[in-house]
């Protein structure tokens, strides 16, 4: 009898160790692996690779959730000339193993129906790579062997990625002609009303569009995020938040191309002209989209000032980087408009290497040369936690031993010390929003990585290429880290302990009152304010320009009151113009902004303005400063000049009403009004007074020229949003 029952029980501890291996194994480790993607670790696809790789997994089935997991969406990367981000961040790494993934699994056939569902999905799945990566060879390479198969669902959905492609390159008809033939069917899902839908789009039929992606909206809107190779078909989101506004029946026109060659399938996004960009809360739905040649042309549109962008799966952005434009915005008449993006290869940095030490004090940065570069410039790449999240960061340029930032050699040397003696970056503890230990220290701590950034300019100082794409793994670029640990006192600043590092570098003033560090570490302290309610100017300035004398550099000084108020200025103006004094001694003096914000707390705006003509961009605050004194034509200058920043400003409508005042300036109390208007703007306007101000002017107003600038400066700073 006990034999019997070993024998028994053998069996049934055989059973479950088959059933463990065959069922349980593979099932927990799917569920682990849909646990973490839900809540969107990047540890789900290491789970789905484990569930792909066990030997009794269905292999269509988990191969395609093993590539699933590595795309996770095609929610696109946005960039307009105003700003950019968002988006996937799928590395090119993991995009080439989902396609050769899905490729080996189209090579074997399904042989049973649960695994049919999921080989169609791996098909659709590879096209919509093909679309998200620009690669339109591809795509039809696939079209054709899908439409070459024998299975009729395999057949549909080739056929309306086919009918994408004709509506893609202008082809409607050949679109249409698909729909038609899938009409009647069961064959349609969710691709075939989102195709149906942008075919008539495209027609201008926009209440059939509406109620279309209304519909699509309700039964399955997830879908709509993996259509086409893209995640910007919630079109009713849209339609409500933005299209509804801009509608009528001019277009832009355009290119999109990386060193010379079309970019095939990047999305065209507009927007009403303002400082900056809105991204709708689900994303952006494109106006336009490029076409096999790498061209596009916009919906129709209303005549007006355009913000133009595009979107482009993040996978293909990590060896690019975008040229600057001199039409930031587009002017859209009833001949319509013209933008151009062009992408170009990164500039090659030979030295330093990635994660480079340095134990002296000085390095050399080379790099390969840029056809038609005019000057160079290099930066470091700050992140606010020197040791801790990288994800906020700052740029700042970086001067060489000889204190020159423009550079036409292809190398430059520079030196640790440098950076360290005169900070000019301003810095804050996200958490208590202390000020910044490298806002006091300087950058080039001991232990931490900078990474180096080269950019490459052309003569009219337009960026034509940098060393850092578009999209950046930043632990793959060059960077320095210097050796060494901090002092004492550094130790004390580094971790915050601003009350105690205080004490300690006084004492040290007090047995050293010309020590280097402890003057330097004060100043901006005390001149900055470790928080809110810690300024101490009159100390800051004392200590400061005993720093100066020593060192014979106001740089420090004057980087550290140039963050100060208007007010604050205006307040230590005599300490202030002492500083400034004696930093203008220096022949490589450059802080003519400053020096223009000096002038302007204390009244004098014509020296305000001879500031300005030196600075070698063009600002906003210069216009005023020319319309205020009646130099209306130089202002039109100004907006039409390649080194003024992005604004609206620079439209013709503006031009021309500037050119129409120096005709026929304005007199008596409307330019009296006019002009309180722009020292106010000069002065500063809080966001929350603007649209009183605004209101207060406007209405005193009846010059349609100045109603004109009036209502464009009212768009450019936002005063129309209410939140």
């Amino acid at each position: 009898m006990k034999i019997k029952i070993r024998i028994k029980t053998l069996i049934l501890s055989v059973i479950v160790l088959i059933m463990t291996f065959i069922w349980a194994i593979p099932t927990a480790t799917l569920m682990i692996a849909g646990y973490l993607d839900d809540r969107g670790s990047e540890k789900a696809s290491l789970f789905f690779e484990k569930y792909a790789s066990y030997p009794t997994t269905p292999n269509i089935k988990s191969n395609y959730l093993y590539a699933n997991s590595l795309v996770r969406s095609f929610t696109k990367y946005t960039i307009f000339f105003t700003g950019w981000g968002r988006g996937e961040n799928t590395s090119p790494e993991d995009m080439n193993k989902a396609k050769q993934i899905l490729i080996d699994v189209l090579a074997e056939m399904p042989t049973k129906n649960r695994e049919k569902d999921y080989y169609i999905k791996s098909y659709k799945m590879l096209l919509d790579i093909a679309i998200a990566t620009g690669n339109a060879e591809m795509l039809q390479e696939w079209i054709v062997f899908g439409q070459n198969s024998t299975d009729e669902k395999l057949i549909y959905t080739a056929d309306i990625y086919d009918g994408f492609l004709h509506h893609v390159n202008g082809e409607s008809e050949a679109a249409k002609a698909i729909l038609e033939k899938y009409e009647e069917t069961e064959l349609k899902d969710i691709i075939f009303d989102v195709l149906k839908a942008e075919v008539a789009l495209l027609d201008g039929k926009y209440e059939e569009v509406e109620i279309i992606y209304e519909g699509l909206y309700k039964n399955n809107w997830r879908e709509l995020e993996r259509s086409f190779g893209s995640g910007g078909y919630d079109r009713g989101h849209w339609f409500d938040g933005r299209f509804n506004d801009l509608k009528g029946d001019s277009v832009i026109r355009g290119t999109v191309t990386y060193e010379g060659k079309p970019m095939p399938f990047v999305e065209i996004y507009v927007q009403e002209a303002a400082r900056g960009i809105s991204i709708l809360s689900r994303g952006e739905s494109y106006a336009g989209i490029t076409d096999v040649n790498g061209e596009f042309r916009t919906l129709g549109l209303k005549e007006g000032l355009y913000n133009v962008g595009i979107g482009i799966d993040g996978s293909i952005l990590t060896d690019k980087e975008l040229q600057s434009s001199t039409n930031k915005y587009v002017e859209l008449d009833e001949e319509g408009g013209e933008i151009h993006f062009i992408f170009k290869d990164t500039i090659k940095i030979n030295s330093p290497k990635p994660g480079e030490k340095l134990s002296g004090d000085e390095f050399t940065v080379s790099w390969e040369e840029v056809e038609d570069a005019a000057y160079y410039t290099v930066g470091a790449v700050v992140f606010y936690e020197p040791f801790g999240d990288r994800g906020i960061s700052t740029r700042t340029y970086a001067k060489d031993i000889k204190g020159d930032y423009k550079f036409t050699e292809t190398n430059a040397v520079f030196s640790i010390n440098m950076f360290r003696n005169n900070p000019n970056i301003n810095v804050s503890d996200s958490e208590k929003e202390y000020l910044g230990a490298q806002a006091v220290l300087g950058i080039f701590l001991p232990g931490v990585e900078y990474p180096i950034v080269v950019n490459a300019f052309d003569e009219n100082n337009n960026l034509i290429t940098s060393s850092l794409p578009k999209m950046s793994y930043y632990d793959q670029i060059p960077s320095i880290t210097v050796e060494g640990s901090f002092t004492e006192g550094e130790n004390l600043i580094y971790h915050k302990n601003y009350p105690a590092a205080i004490e300690y570098y006084e004492n040290i003033l007090n047995e050293a009152p010309d020590d280097i560090d402890a003057l330097r570490y004060l100043t901006r302290i005390y001149g900055i304010g470790w928080k809110e309610g810690e300024q101490n100017l009159e100390r800051a300035f004392e200590l400061g320009k005993r720093y100066s004398e020593i060192l014979g550099d106001w740089n420090l000084l004057i980087n550290t009151v140039g963050i100060m108020s208007m007010s604050e200025i205006k307040e230590n103006n005599e300490l202030v113009y002492a500083a400034l004094t004696e930093a203008m001694k220096d022949p490589d003096f450059d802080n003519y902004s400053f020096l223009s914000r000096y002038h302007i707390s204390v009244g004098d705006y014509e020296k305000a303005r001879e500031a300005l003509r030196e600075c070698e961009t063009v600002t906003d605050t210069l216009i005023y400063l020319n319309m205020y004194f009646g130099d209306y034509m130089e202002a039109a200058k100004n907006l039409m000049s390649e080194n003024f920043y992005i604004s609206r400003l620079s439209s013709n409508k503006v031009k021309e009403a500037l050119e129409s005042l120096d005709e026929n300036p304005p007199e008596g109390e409307e330019l009296r009004v006019f002009n309180d208007f722009l020292l106010k703007l000069i002065n500063g306007i809080p966001y929350d007074t603007g649209l009183n101000v605004y209101n207060e002017t406007v209405n005193q107003i009846s010059n349609s020229n100045i109603k004109t600038i009036l209502d464009e400066i009212y768009l450019e700073r936002n005063w129309d949003i209410v939140y």
